[in-house]
């Protein structure tokens, strides 16, 4: 299979004002930083410019001489998170790659070698989906307020549109090179399983039985997509 195409943030802009200096750069940061911690501790709504600057520890100046409002402070938060989600699909398609070779050697007209392959390919989208919650929760509720925002400011819609297209490539590129012959629509039953998931595992928290569950349906998922799967020796 070819390598997944890296999804970059080259395209990524941030509408607040640019900093020219690296210390300047550094405080722009920090403050973006702040708004994200306040939106996944006390929502969107928590967004104000007095308490951002109380969480990053800059003067309040700071936060109006970045971002002309709160709108546009909000919309930069999210591009940062952007880029934080982007770079974890990046480093997920990397791991996934490095171990692709153990997938190439089953040989799935045995029943067998067909269950190796369901719990292999289960495990792997079981830590893509774990391993936003074991290591990244703010990335995890992020999103779900991501999502919100989508609907009622057309920036943070733009993100949200960059962001699903590059996961969706990769989550199509990978299914036709298995053989899907629906990949596109096969690629959205994957991202609104994943949305499902990643929602209930935020309901759960880190517990055995969320885990279990989350494994469970992928396992159901990936027996139902298996039989339209190719011969993994194609794929070398």
């Amino acid at each position: 299979m070819e390598s997944a195409r890296e999804v970059t943030v080259s395209e990524l802009q941030y509408q607040g004002r640019k900093a020219s200096r690296a210390k300047s750069e550094q405080r722009r940061r920090l403050i973006l930083e702040a708004t994200m911690r306040i939106i996944v501790r006390d929502g969107v709504r928590g967004v104000r410019h007095r308490a951002i600057a109380s969480e990053a520890d800059v003067p309040l100046a700071a936060t109006t001489y970045y971002f002309k409002d709160i709108r546009e402070l909000i919309a930069d938060a999210f591009t940062l998170y952007t880029e934080w989600a982007l770079g974890y699909v990046n480093r997920f398609t990397e791991e996934f790659e490095a171990v692709l070779p153990q997938l190439y050697q089953m040989d799935l007209t045995d029943v067998g070698e067909q269950e190796r392959a369901v719990q292999f390919l289960a495990n792997e989208l079981s830590r893509y989906c774990e391993g936003k919650l074991a290591t990244d929760l703010t990335m995890l509720i992020s999103e779900q307020a991501f999502r919100y925002e989508a609907c009622i400011d057309d920036r943070v819609k733009q993100l949200a549109q960059m962001h699903r297209e590059a996961l969706f490539d990769i989550v199509s590129q990978f299914l036709t090179a298995l053989g899907s012959d629906s990949a596109a629509e096969d690629s959205d039953i994957v991202m609104a399983l994943f949305q499902s998931l990643e929602y209930q595992m935020l309901l759960d928290g880190d517990n055995a039985a969320g885990v279990m569950r989350i494994q469970r349906v992928l396992v159901r998922f990936v027996r139902l997509l298996m039989p339209q799967l190719k011969p993994l020796k194609n794929l070398l």
